[in-house]
């Protein structure tokens, strides 16, 4: 067992802890991660202290694991295996390989570079070019599977997968994995380049085959696949809407399997389970993001509680093409003026006073703050203060819930506090400004079936009012959120700093160098000067006509305009 390692802070003000390597499987474990005397973690010191306890414990456990799986693979059997069994292997490898990198390939130069590398193990021997099997020369073949254990992460596969070969099986596999690298990288390029066509390469490979000696019985987890949700969602608690996305999850996922113990799932039928989720209605880039890792995240937790050996939905995903870019993210002028001069129709108080309240004023706390709309519609009037002779508001995670838990303090725009921004506050006293706190609502005690927030609901319905009153409806554009990207891109042009512009917006960087230079509330409030005012005026909306583009749209988007 492996002691749970401590959290502290660094002499920058990083979180950081440490884990060693225990001596017994130091040389494994250099060999299969690249470290052998122990594993450093290091956060941002701007992470809140929950939230990087939170990673601690998951990269705690993966260290854990990997050292109890390198620890299983030293008390196993040594295997040889059969010509079958080696393709079988490769097949395993090669999907491993290719699968966890397919989509997100990175450049074509990338994998030539490493297929470089790989080839100039045969340069500089002399004497051998006229040998036709160069690769059984000794010599060259030490040096072709060095690179081919390097490149191929042949020893972090194997751990993975807790098989431990003999001598003549290792020099068998590393011969056959050398030819699929070439075809892996192969792969990776073109993917790197944008074709994503079908990859033939699997079919070649002999079936998946046992690699145990003997068989044995298989442990199961007492649990089939909502049971096992339902315990970390018990454990973890995680935010209401997270629980309400996966429950459908978990929901088709326990009746595609009959409620079979999650001991029993292979990978096989993971895959299976994988091809039957896309559909006219779900994208590859929902299944992957929603339905394929909320799936991982939970079997992950059950690896790391014993339940199960390994995941086998590891490495699974959809592949899918980059997604055709149609327009940009932030809201044209004729967009933000609709919405804007929609907020101050009259007729808003013919609706209920607070649904009119969030209509009144969000949109423009959001165009001033590129805060984002659940920030904004959870805001209470006592996040709203005088402080260092600037009016600011507070975004707490007291009010609700904050994204990355990125609390923040933002100056009010002048243009807010002219329309009578305070004056509303002041009305509505210390409580949440945009939902009635006593407004009798549906409760729940069951965790796996929790009450969208007041926040939510009123932030949602201001979406729906955006697209079906207002009329902003292309299907390309967030009818709340693209407020940040409004507000980002306008800073941006008016020369407001990137630090303003992300303290503004509750953004973090992993450089360490903005830790050192947060803007002060004084300094965020002088640069928000240089934001300008939105001008929804008859004479503003004639002198727009071509300007507003060239005003809000990147450089290059507006010179392709003319």
């Amino acid at each position: 067992m492996v002691s749970m390692t401590t959290l502290s802070r660094a002499p920058n003000g990083d979180w950081f802890a440490r884990k060693a390597i225990p001596k017994d499987i130091r040389e494994e474990y250099k060999s299969a991660y690249g470290v052998s005397q122990e594993e450093r973690f290091r956060r941002p010191a701007a992470m809140s202290a929950n939230a990087a306890k939170a990673e601690l414990r998951d990269w705690d456990a993966t260290i854990a694991q990997r050292i109890e799986k390198l620890r299983a693979v030293n008390s196993g059997a040594v295997l040889d295996l059969t010509p079958r069994q080696i393709s079988a292997l490769c097949g395993e490898w090669y999907s491993w390989f290719t699968s966890s990198r397919e989509e997100d390939p990175g450049s074509p130069e990338t994998w030539e570079s490493f297929h470089e590398r790989l080839m100039s193990a045969y340069d500089g021997i002399a004497g051998t070019e006229d040998i036709e099997d160069i690769d059984s020369i000794p010599m060259v073949k030490r040096r072709v599977h060095a690179r081919v254990l390097e490149i191929g992460e042949v020893a972090s596969f194997l751990a993975e997968k807790q098989t431990r070969l003999s001598p003549t099986a290792m020099d068998a596999f590393l011969s056959a994995v050398k030819t699929d690298l070439v075809a892996a990288l192969a792969l990776l390029r073109r993917r790197a380049g944008g074709d994503y066509s079908p990859d033939e390469r699997l079919s070649r490979f002999g079936n998946s085959v046992s690699f145990e000696v003997g068989a044995r019985k298989k442990k199961l987890a007492g649990q089939d696949s909502w049971q096992a949700f339902s315990a970390w969602v018990k454990e973890r608690n995680p935010a209401p809407a997270t629980v309400t996305r996966w429950r459908s999850v978990f929901m088709n996922l326990n009746d595609h399997f009959d409620k079979r113990d999650v001991a029993l799932i292979t990978a096989d039928d993971a895959v299976a389970w994988k091809d039957t989720l896309l559909t006219e209605d779900r994208s590859a880039r929902v299944v992957n993001e929603v339905w394929i890792r909320s799936v991982v995240t939970v079997f992950n937790w059950l690896v790391t509680n014993k339940k199960l050996d390994k995941n086998p939905f590891s490495g699974v995903r959809v592949a899918a093409g980059k997604k055709m870019k149609r327009r940009e993210r932030a809201f044209r002028a004729d967009e933000w003026k609709a919405i804007l001069r929609a907020t101050l129709d009259p007729n808003l108080t013919r609706v209920k006073a607070d649904k009119a309240a969030a209509r009144r004023w969000v949109p423009w706390l959001c165009a001033y703050t590129g805060s984002r709309p659940g920030e904004m519609t959870q805001l209470h009037g006592s996040s709203v203060y005088r402080e260092d002779g600037h009016w600011i508001i507070e975004i707490t995670p007291d009010d609700g819930s904050v994204k990355g838990s990125s609390w923040r303090k933002v100056p009010i725009h002048e243009h807010l506090i002219e329309q009578g921004f305070l004056d509303f506050v002041r009305g509505k006293g210390q409580g949440p400004l945009f939902y009635d706190p006593n407004e009798k609502r549906r409760e729940s005690t069951d965790p796996l079936k929790p009450v969208r927030a007041p926040h939510v609901i009123v932030r949602q319905k201001l979406g729906e009012w955006v697209r079906q009153d207002v009329g902003v409806t292309d299907p390309d554009i967030s009818p709340n959120h693209a407020w940040r990207h409004t507000f980002k891109r306008i800073a941006a042009r008016a020369g407001i700093e990137r630090r303003f512009r992300f303290a503004y917006c509750g953004h973090e960087t992993d450089e360490v160098g903005d830790i050192y230079e947060i803007p002060t509330l004084d300094d965020m409030a002088k640069e928000l000067t240089k934001f300008p005012r939105y001008d929804l005026t008859e004479e503003a909306e004639a002198q727009d006509s071509e300007p507003v583009e060239e005003l809000y749209l990147d450089p290059d988007e507006a010179s392709a305009s003319g």
